[in-house]
């Protein structure tokens, strides 16, 4: 079997779509299907990950750098595809490159599934884009029910598009490497680098950025820093509001009551989950939550509202708490809960670590080639009853 894989973002980007084809990618070559993955050029590609990767140029989208608009020659990848036979096109995202597969698959007259990756219609208001909002469904709309199959990343977000008009829906989750994001991975020299002389540290990771909701986060850590003078907390991450973000907290000035990290990867990673108390993601924009779960797996209970993709991964008081969207009140209150009982907090970590370990991609990505192989093969049936 051979499939195409096209995408507006891939590594070296520092976002869950980038990372969850580069694993794609890597499973399917494991398997030894071959797999072809079209991307824009987002800069030196680690080792390993370059094989079977045609490139485009391209530049920043606006309001979200973390997606390039990407500049494909049609003719150059149409004979790139011409030449390897996929039986497949997947189609992780919609704008140039999913636009590119797209067409590539209609004029071929190849199977194509799609990904529904990022609720960019509902990123539209934080960016004072809300009028486009009603034009970026009905795109959406448009692209995805061309797909023979499309995946989404949660129960919530597959009950959204199915209200929206969307067709030929199927819940595909995400998995998390345990091995990686683990208790075992906690550091007391980070911890006291971290949080020097406290005892519960809060982290938050991911984009800072409008659609993250860090105005609430900051909001309900004013509300409980004064009776919590034992925490600290943390954020890791980079964006367009790190800057000003950083002014808000007095990040600049010695004794910060909020520390910023930037971005971590990796085993820096790992070991910044591993060496906190309590991960708190205030989003209500996400289609899935890859940082929830990964907070999960290094043993952390959550807090995070009660939306979109993470609701369907945080189970209240049992691996975290959960609090009503966009209210800061409610968030405050969940952190001074959290932090009040020692012994709960503590079940709710262990819990949350089995959680996340009953979540591995090697049965994820088995369950998607599974899907692969149907719509491939009902397509050649389809062909021959022609």
């Amino acid at each position: 079997m051979k499939v195409a894989i096209f995408t507006d973002t891939f590594l070296p980007q520092v976002n869950g779509v980038a990372r969850t084809v580069a694993r794609i990618a890597g499973f399917l070559r494991q398997q030894d299907v071959r797999c072809l993955v079209f991307a824009p050029d987002c800069g030196s590609l680690p080792p390993g990950s370059g094989e079977d990767v045609h490139l485009s140029p391209g530049f920043d989208l606006p309001f979200y750098p973390e997606c390039k608009i990407a500049l494909p020659a049609y003719p150059q990848v149409g004979a790139l595809l011409t030449a390897f036979r996929p039986d497949l096109v997947h189609l992780m995202t919609e704008f140039s490159m999913g636009l590119c597969g797209l067409k590539c698959a209609k004029d071929l007259q190849l199977p194509a599934v799609a990904s529904y990756t990022t609720n960019f219609p509902q990123y539209l208001a934080y960016y004072k884009l809300g009028f486009l909002e009603r034009w970026a469904w009905l795109f959406l709309r448009w692209f995805h029910n061309q797909a023979a199959l499309n995946y989404c990343p949660s129960q919530a977000v597959q009950a959204m598009l199915a209200k929206k008009g969307f067709r030929n829906l199927t819940v595909w989750g995400r998995g998390v490497d345990t091995d990686l994001f683990s208790p075992q991975k906690r550091s007391e020299i980070l911890r006291g680098r971290l949080a020097p002389g406290k005892k519960l540290l809060f982290l938050y990771v991911g984009r800072l950025a409008p659609e993250k909701d860090l105005d609430v986060l900051l909001d309900a850590w004013e509300m409980v820093k004064g009776r919590l003078p034992e925490a600290q907390l943390v954020i890791t991450g980079d964006g367009p509001l790190a800057e000003d973000l950083k002014r808000r907290t007095g990040a600049f000035q010695t004794g910060a009551g909020v520390v910023f990290t930037g971005y971590l990867q990796g085993e820096e990673l790992a070991a910044a989950y591993a060496s906190s108390d309590v991960f708190v993601f205030p989003s209500t924009t996400e289609t899935f939550g890859n940082v929830v779960l990964e907070a999960m797996a290094a043993g952390l209970p959550v807090v995070a509202a009660a939306a979109g993709g993470v609701k369907n991964l945080v189970v209240d008081g049992c691996n975290g708490f959960v609090c009503r969207p966009r209210n800061a009140a409610d968030l405050a209150a969940a952190l001074l809960k959290i932090a009040a009982d020692a012994p709960h907090r503590q079940k709710m970590a262990r819990q949350a670590r089995h959680y996340a370990r009953e979540r591995s991609w090697e049965n994820l990505l088995k369950t998607l080639l599974d899907s692969y192989r149907e719509i491939a093969g009902s397509a050649v049936k389809l062909k021959r009853a022609v």
